[in-house]
């Protein structure tokens, strides 16, 4: 009985610990992932806190690929189909193309650094040459900025379909590794058809239960709890018979995930807050344990060559793949191409395939461990403490709009049903304004107004002042029309035309470098004017926030104004007719 407590205290103090670090994280700007391994490596054998002796592989295998399968599946639930749909050609050849190219430049490397065989270098390549789902969706969802949507989408997408090719990569290098020792060859046939039956059965076995999962939350009638964990356990059915396979189950779990969350369904949103809160414990669980598994003494051997591997894969690898990949076929700025090279971060997923070699008593199994680790640390030490101050160097990240302060269903249809999102009133613009002058979506109604914490029944001449709560009941499409209004960026007496833009760009720029940058065509006549200007003759009159502009295949956006001059300009890139 005292084991059993003991190892409950244990728990709960690195989940407590774990989680105060989370809070110290975003105070220091730090990845709170990368404080999550740091709170495993402390409470570790050679730590200073805790000393917890634990080596055992198998048990942080099984642990990891748990942990894995739940962070996926809920970065599916988070994921429009309609941007997976845009950015599904860009990402596929990313997560397969572009692996196999970062994975071979990375181990050139490792076969000039290490000396060692061919194919074994070839291996520490391919564990790290794939991107962390796990560190992409948690750093890009919490760490304070808004990504464009062309930059972010192939991003998240990437990072959840290139598994398929890591584990595809890995398992025939150790293949070749073995018969390599043995005296044997592998069959090119056999490396193929795994190749094909991780994309096909993980794609396959993804869509058919994830269409189940929507089909039986829809017809059965059992306690709200109840969801989050029936649909679980269909998608973990869907993950083991697919891995039994040889199919890809973190590409499947994905994918049921996302035909589950983009379901207008009023019971989704029961599974929802229950699955983040279980996606946060995965991700603690994860580092934590993969933190307790490695060991200092056993990590500074490797410390210098690590380094080198992971400034070849940040700088030369990752950039060479992602240029190669896309820059000839998609229409991506040149600094888009580069923050998305440097956002290739590197978490959870290279030390579980680090973790294969030794599980295959494959030569020098502890190396491709510890290199892992190395690549991982600075990963996220570096770019990922980085990713706010690098989107707005390269001009990638978009205006935050306002979010209701809560929202919820009102529970009158299962399907698509009516939500209330409540506001709290922040900007002046509102201040003295009647309800009805504001052009609110035209299938919404204000249910109440909230003045110092009384409720007001509202009515046309209702005004509005700062620090006034309004509760709004419309559909989940509305919800983006309603962030723009009460961003106070717009008109809020006009029907607005909320920011759909890529890239916010200053009005002093000379439009010299906006043709530059963005392969615009100008006349002489407007070479010598700032895009203030440029715009505002356009616009004509006094240009006011929600006003924009198409020129041909791209629209600006009045963001932001000061007096009569435009300070602030959304960017559009329109799709090509």
């Amino acid at each position: 009985m005292d084991t059993l407590n003991y190892a409950i205290l244990i728990i709960g103090l690195l989940l407590s610990v774990s989680i105060f670090a989370s809070r110290i994280s975003s105070i220091m700007g730090l990845p709170v992932l990368l404080l999550f391994l740091g709170v495993g490596m402390l409470c570790g054998s050679e730590g200073i806190f805790l000393k917890i002796a634990f080596d055992n592989y198998d048990l942080s295998f099984m642990v990891a690929n748990i942990a894995l399968a739940v962070i996926l599946f809920s970065g599916g639930c988070q994921t429009s189909l309609n941007t997976f749909r845009n950015v599904a050609v860009q990402s596929i050849i990313l997560s397969t193309v572009g692996v196999l190219i970062t994975s071979a430049i990375v181990g050139g490397a490792a076969y000039y650094l290490f000396k060692l065989p061919f194919y074994q270098c070839m291996l520490v390549g391919a564990i790290v040459g794939s991107t962390d789902a796990g560190a992409v969706f948690s750093l890009l969802g919490g760490n304070g900025v808004t990504l464009k949507t062309k930059v972010e989408s192939p991003l998240q997408i990437e990072s959840a379909t290139n598994d398929p090719m890591a584990i595809f990569l890995t398992m025939t290098l150790i293949n070749l590794i073995q018969a390599e020792n043995a005296g044997s060859a592998v069959s090119i046939a056999d490396a193929s058809m795994l190749f094909v039956k991780q994309f096909a059965f993980g794609t396959g076995f993804g869509i058919i239960f994830g269409l189940l999962a929507r089909y039986l939350i829809s017809i059965i009638n059992i306690p709200s709890g109840l969801y989050t964990l029936l649909v679980i356990g269909i998608a973990f059915t869907g993950f083991a018979i697919t891995a039994s396979l040889d199919g890809s189950g973190f590409l499947a779990i994905f994918i049921i995930g996302m035909c589950l969350g983009n379901r207008k369904n009023r019971l989704v949103n029961f599974i929802l807050p229950v699955l983040d809160g279980l996606t946060w414990l995965s991700q603690i669980a994860l580092f934590l344990i993969l933190g307790l598994l490695v060991t200092p003494s056993s990590l500074l051997p490797y410390l210098g060559t690590g380094i080198i591997i992971a400034l070849v894969l940040t700088f030369i690898a990752r950039p060479v793949a992602v240029f190669l990949c896309l820059k000839p076929f998609f229409t991506y700025s040149t600094a888009d191409l580069t923050f998305i090279s440097w956002v290739g971060l590197r978490g959870s997923v290279p030390i579980v395939l680090a973790i294969y070699p030794i599980m295959f008593d494959v030569p020098y199994g502890e190396m491709y461990f510890n290199v892992a680790f190395v690549i991982v640390i600075f990963s996220l030490l570096v770019q990922g403490a980085s990713i706010l101050p690098m989107a707005k160097i390269f001009r990638v990240h978009a205006p935050s709009l306002a979010a209701p302060i809560s929202k919820g269903d009102i529970g009158i249809s299962i399907d698509d049903d009516y939500q209330i999102f409540t506001y709290e009133i922040q900007h002046s613009k509102f201040q003295d304004i009647p309800l009805r002058e504001i052009k609110f979506p035209s299938k919404t109604q204000v249910a109440a107004v909230f003045k110092k914490g009384q409720m007001v029944k509202p009515s046309g001449s209702t005004t509005l002042k700062k620090g006034d709560v309004v509760s709004v009941i419309g559909h989940n499409e509305d919800e983006e029309f309603l962030n723009f209004i009460f961003n106070g960026n717009a008109n809020v007496r006009k029907t607005p035309h909320f920011y759909r833009g890529d890239i916010i760009l200053d009005g002093k720029l000379k439009m010299t470098e906006v043709a530059r940058d963005y392969n615009l065509v100008i006349t002489s006549l407007e070479k010598p004017l700032t895009l203030n200007e440029f715009l505002s003759y356009q616009l004509g009159g006094f240009p006011v926030a929600g006003d924009r502009f198409t020129l041909i295949d791209i629209r600006l956006y009045v963001q932001e104004t000061q007096e009569d001059k435009i300070t602030k300009i959304g960017y559009e890139k329109l799709d090509s007719i």
